[in-house]
């Protein structure tokens, strides 16, 4: 009866040490993107689910107002490409900096934002995170080489594909 217990008992204690040893080992892909990365290419991605919101937007005329010569819908939507296209030429002069310790820092010019991060989705996503503010966002690898990485950032005003090389 004891001999019984002890060898179930032995049999989950390893059988937990193993699926835990086996989850706690990182991806090839982590490995890969610690280094210093410059972007060589930003491009904005055109989302058709965001298209398709502001063509309804823009479909509700008889609701709309016109206010100082533009319509609602049309003002946000211009506002929101501008601050997009200021987050483009901002991604065009920041360089990336990833470490194993998890952490990362992107040099834009004037105020670097520093974050922490984590792999996801087997290697294709990255999940950051800003130390100063607690804001999250998501990066998708698209591709990925020593050489080269290629991934969309999603962040509030849309998204952007950049592709990086890595700095020696």
């Amino acid at each position: 009866m004891i001999r019984n217990r002890i060898f179930t008992l032995g049999t989950i204690v390893i059988t937990i040490i193993f699926m835990t040893s086996c989850g706690m080992t990182p991806h090839p892909n982590e490995k890969i993107i610690i280094g210093i990365w410059r972007p060589v290419k930003v491009e904005k991605v055109v989302d058709s689910s965001a298209l398709q919101a502001a063509a309804s937007m823009s479909d509700n005329s008889g609701r709309q107002q016109v206010k100082e010569g533009r319509q609602d819908g049309e003002g946000a939507v211009s506002r929101k490409d501008a601050a997009l296209d200021r987050l483009i030429q901002n991604e065009m002069r920041a360089t990336m900096e990833i470490f194993p310790n998890k952490t990362a820092v992107k040099n834009f010019p004037g105020k670097p934002l520093n974050a922490t991060w984590k792999m996801k989705g087997k290697g294709s996503r990255i999940v950051a995170k800003n130390i100063e503010n607690k804001m999250k966002f998501v990066i998708e690898i698209l591709e990925i080489s020593k050489e080269q990485i290629i991934v969309i950032e999603h962040v509030p005003v849309g998204d952007i594909k950049i592709t990086y090389e890595r700095q020696l």
